[in-house]
């Protein structure tokens, strides 16, 4: 392959020609001969390219498509490289993010061949946004590819661009490899070519083929069964022997390619590549990336396989046996003469002829039981009609997910936790049903358990001819291939019932976004007497597939294709001792933007959004507005509309009202906030309640105290559902709005409507868009918690520091000399929006000689300001003290102090931090000539402090900083 230099006059004039010479072209082009061998994927070769859609974006890492740890997701044949618009993928979801009609953050591989039937130059134009490459022969077939070696690199994160390159290649197949990614935004990816008697066009179908040429090649594949192995500390444990694609050439070598990474303790097998860690591998999780190599070469997979050293296992157990005795490995074994028939009661009415501890439930064959006569008929080689009862612990080291498989001949039934220790035990609550009079069968059932030690029960029964027993389990997910359950797991000894979770909250109680947007909730807070394993939605049927849980931290999301509306999820918790279903758990309320102008913190803190603020209180306010002034809300959170028509719509007001969470009674609520006005217009409120309600808009609205008598609408007062009415002006724009109600007894209702002939609204319960949960007096989007300035003999230096900022732009400060007109002398930026404390300072550099007053303006991203007070201080006056700090910052707790005074005296230094205490003092001898004196400050915590320097006549102070 030769690459030629082409000028851009020479492309246009053979573009030209190609124009011209169109159909002639079109009718001397050679027809493609057939496609033969096999695609990558082992299918039977057809027209096009082997396609692998791959989740995530490669950025330009080639051994991203050798990472075993994420394969591709979605294999097809692709005819051409054609996708010129955002719809020309088709939908890629879940494996791309984005939507089906245009996805974002996914990757491609494009394999196989392409036919040239003449020989010639041929120009290549690779179209991509974002990253794409194309490799063409021998180049093609690296893993993991060179990006060195790209006939057209194209790579990095842009829009739409197109590279090309001219090259002479034989006729024949020759190998093609195009990998592709697309970030963000845009996705493009076109392959076109033109050469002899052929017009610039997107390769076609009829010359592509999904096999690669055959040629000698380096492995294609390294596959491990499991792909994981779990083992605990100061033991040893391998993985299985790979499967490998060798590419047609026997394996030579495997190596560890990350060996550097990864303990010492933790080797392959160069001949066979098992993989082994040792037993002075530490605890951890280890992914090994494994090289394999033939004679062709050798190709590298990412994350081959992986070590999970866990924590060691119990050296035993504790607590006695069924018998009182002391517990050992293994399982309590009581042996009893007969065939139980299925029925768990039969242990319970008989006492066992023989008592044992078996070490394993492994009775595979009908010698295995040993001898059980006389218990047992038959013989002692083959024991007849008895029945066995197996009590005791199950050990396990680690949360996940297990699978158990039960086989027996005849009936057998496995229990675990506390179904384990119901005498009888009950056969619904069984995990395995293997029962009846049947052959040698396995049943197996898939479960979550908890770290730690689960009772177990196991009963069986051999009615005659043959008897089998085995219990294994194992766990994908933690490298524990299927086995006989290990004796060192199991204990003789019975764990105390546990109960199932007994309570179980979110906080706060609701999950609020807004529409279009992702949420997550917080982690439950659950009293249990065990881990809680698995964490389930018992009422997902009935809600949006949207909202999800986390079966691990108990986390409900709610993502982007929720509507708006408010749900109620019902969680069920699962543990040791069972499940429980915990109604109404966490609100799931999905709302629209805030409206226009909506802007500062509501009454509980956070920024605003749309709908009120709601305050609930124990207690009925009996039309007292003054009661809300007396009492703490023991609830707060926003809501949508005021649309309380049924008992259960009020949520779980637990701690505020009496009655029951489906049907609170005795307490009162608060709601305030924002109503936006659309149109200017005459409008009528409608108020329905049971008991109870009032209105009050604009400042009535926002008294500490609200008066009944300026209240828009009174429906004061114990009664039925009642419904009153009131009108009133309002102009366009934010209007704020106090509702207050109570409930006494009985039925509860509330209800908030308007409506406007001029306005054109219909009744109708007040939107959600146009209600905004903060006041217009709601706090300042910065909370400023001090702000002082102290005079130096060059300048003044200003701090100040705050406890919040809510979309805080920059702080500009002011200085007058007179306290009335200020100018500005500079200006800092600002944390944006932070719930951190936030420390700044500014120094004057010019101050004024007398008294200078400062303050501060505070702007917010929109372009709204706020002033802070002013703070005055005195600068002027003769330096009768030199005074110099290094070095300042100091980076190790040590600073000088070099210090002359005109006039020798005393000195003391003290070193203040920002609250004002001293923090540290030393006394310095007067002296006539120029001192130093070291402070050892080690001890003093990194931050900015004040070294103030006092005379008999003078105080002088310096900025301090520690790194």
């Amino acid at each position: 392959m030769k690459k030629h230099s082409t000028s851009v006059k020479w492309l246009r004039l053979l573009w030209l020609l190609v124009v011209v010479c169109w159909p002639a072209l079109i009718s001397v082009q050679a027809q493609p001969t057939g496609c033969t061998g096999a695609s990558p994927g082992g299918q039977p070769a057809d027209n096009g390219l082997y396609a692998e859609y791959f989740s995530g974006y490669f950025a330009d890492d080639p051994a991203f498509f050798t990472d075993n740890s994420h394969p591709a997701s979605l294999i097809r044949t692709e005819a051409q490289v054609n996708f010129a618009a955002n719809n020309s993928f088709g939908d890629l979801l879940p494996i791309a993010g984005g939507t089906a009609q245009d996805p974002d953050r996914f990757s491609l591989r494009l394999r196989g061949s392409l036919r040239i039937t003449t020989a010639g130059d041929y120009t290549f134009y690779l179209t991509s946004d974002d990253a794409a490459y194309l490799w063409l022969d021998d180049n093609a077939l690296a893993l993991p590819v060179d990006l060195s070696t790209a006939l057209i690199d194209n790579g990095g994160g842009h829009s739409s661009l197109t590279r090309s390159v001219t090259v002479t290649l034989p006729a024949g197949r020759h190998n093609v490899l195009i990998l592709y990614g697309e970030d963000c935004c845009d996705n493009v990816l076109v392959w076109e070519y033109e050469g002899p008697g052929i017009a610039r066009q997107v390769v076609p179908a009829s010359v592509l083929c999904t096999s690669v040429v055959p040629q000698p090649s380096a492995p294609q594949a390294i596959t491990y069964t499991p792909a994981t192995r779990a083992l605990p500390t100061g033991t040893s444990r391998s993985s299985g022997v790979p499967v490998v694609q060798d590419g047609g050439a026997a394996v030579t070598e495997f190596a560890v390619t990350n060996a550097g990474a990864l303990p010492a303790g933790i080797t392959i097998n160069a001949t066979t590549g098992v993989l082994t860690a040792a037993a002075s591998v530490a605890q951890g999780t280890y992914n090994v990336d494994v090289a394999v190599s033939n004679a062709n070469g050798t190709s590298s997979f990412r994350n081959a396989f992986r070590f999970l050293v866990t924590a060691p296992l119990p050296g035993g157990c504790g607590g006695p046996d069924p018998a009182s005795e002391p517990a050992s490995a293994g399982l309590y074994a009581e042996y009893f003469s007969g065939y139980f028939a299925d029925d768990p009661g039969f242990f319970t009415s008989l006492t066992p002829g023989l008592i044992r501890t078996d070490p394993q439930v492994n009775f595979a064959a009908s010698n295995s039981f040993g001898n059980l006569l006389p218990v047992a008929t038959g013989t002692t080689q083959d024991p007849d009609e008895f029945s066995l009862r197996l009590r005791g612990s199950l050990y396990l080291a680690t949360t996940g997910s297990y699978t158990f498989y039960l086989t027996a001949d005849d009936a057998a039934y496995l229990w675990l936790d506390n179904n384990a220790l119901a005498l009888p035990a009950a056969r619904p609550d069984a995990l395995i049903d293997n029962g009846g009079y049947h052959p040698a069968t396995t049943v197996a059932v898939t479960v979550t358990l908890g770290a730690g030690l689960h009772n177990v029960l196991l009963l069986y029964g051999d009615n005659g001819l043959g008897n089998s027993l085995v219990l294994e389990y194992e766990s994908a997910g933690l490298g524990i291939s299927r086995q006989v359950v290990p004796g060192t797991l199991f204990c003789t000894s019975v764990q105390p019932l546990l109960p199932p979770p007994a309570a179980l909250g979110y906080s706060p109680k609701s999950l609020r976004l807004v529409v279009g947007a992702s949420a997550t909730s917080a982690a439950p807070t659950v009293t249990s007497a065990s881990a809680v394993v698995e964490y389930a939605i018992a009422n997902a049927a009935d809600l949006p597939t949207g909202i999800t849980i986390n079966a691990a931290t108990g986390q409900v999301a709610a993502n982007a294709t929720v509507p708006e509306d408010s749900y109620q999820v019902d969680v069920a918790a699962r543990n040791a001792g069972g499940s429980a279903v915990f109604a109404r758990s966490l609100s799931v309320q999905v709302v629209p933007p805030a409206p226009a102008g909506c802007s500062g913190l509501d009454a509980g803190g956070r920024p605003a959004s749309s709908g009120l603020y709601a305050e609930f209180f124990p207690g009925y306010f009996n039309d007292d507005p003054a009661f809300f002034n007396t009492i703490t809300p023991a609830q707060g959170r926003n809501v949508e509309v005021l649309d309380f028509s049924s008992p259960e719509s009020w949520g779980d007001l637990t701690g505020a009202a009496s009655g029951t969470p489906e049907d609170p009674d005795s307490f009162s609520a608060r709601f305030k906030g924002r109503i936006r006005i659309a149109v200017a217009g005459t409008y009528t409120f409608y108020l329905t309640a049971d008991d109870g309600a009032f209105l009050w808009l604009d400042n009535a609205a926002l008294a500490s105290t609200p008066v009944i008598a300026q209240a828009l609408i009174q429906n004061g007062g114990q009664h039925p559902e009642t419904t009153e009415q009131a009108s009133i002006y309002l102009s366009a724009g934010l209007h704020d709005i106090l509702v207050l109600y109570g409930e006494n007894a009985a039925f509860n209702s509330l209800k908030l409507e308007y409506a406007s002939t001029q306005a054109g609204v219909a009744r109708q319960l007040t939107p959600t868009a146009g209600l905004c949960s903060s006041s217009s007096n709601a706090p300042l989007p910065v909370t400023l918690v001090r702000f002082g300035a102290q005079p130096q003999d060059a300048d003044v230096v200003l701090s100040w520091e705050t406890a919040q900022e809510l979309n805080s732009a920059s702080f500009e400060v002011e200085r007058s000399a007179n306290g009335q007109v200020f100018e500005g002398l500079g200006q800092i930026a600002a944390a944006g929006t932070t719930s951190r404390p936030q420390r700044y300072s500014f120094t004057d550099r010019a101050p004024l000689s007398g008294i200078n007053y400062y303050r501060l303006r505070q702007l917010d991203l929109d372009g709204t300001a706020h002033l802070s007070g002013v703070v005055a201080v005195q600068w002027g006056g003769t330096v009768v003290t030199q005074l110099r700090l290094f070095p300042n910052p100091s980076p190790n707790g040590e600073v000088t102090v070099a210090l002359t005074q005109s006039t020798p005296e005393a000195t003391t230094v003290e070193v203040l931090d920002l609250r004002g205490a001293v923090v540290h003092r030393q006394l310095v001898p007067a002296a006539n000539h120029p001192q130093e004196v070291l402070l050892k400050l080690r001890k003093l915590p990194v931050g900015i402090y004040l070294l103030r320097l006092i005379t008999p006549s003078n105080v002088t102070t310096r900025r301090l900083m520690l790194e």
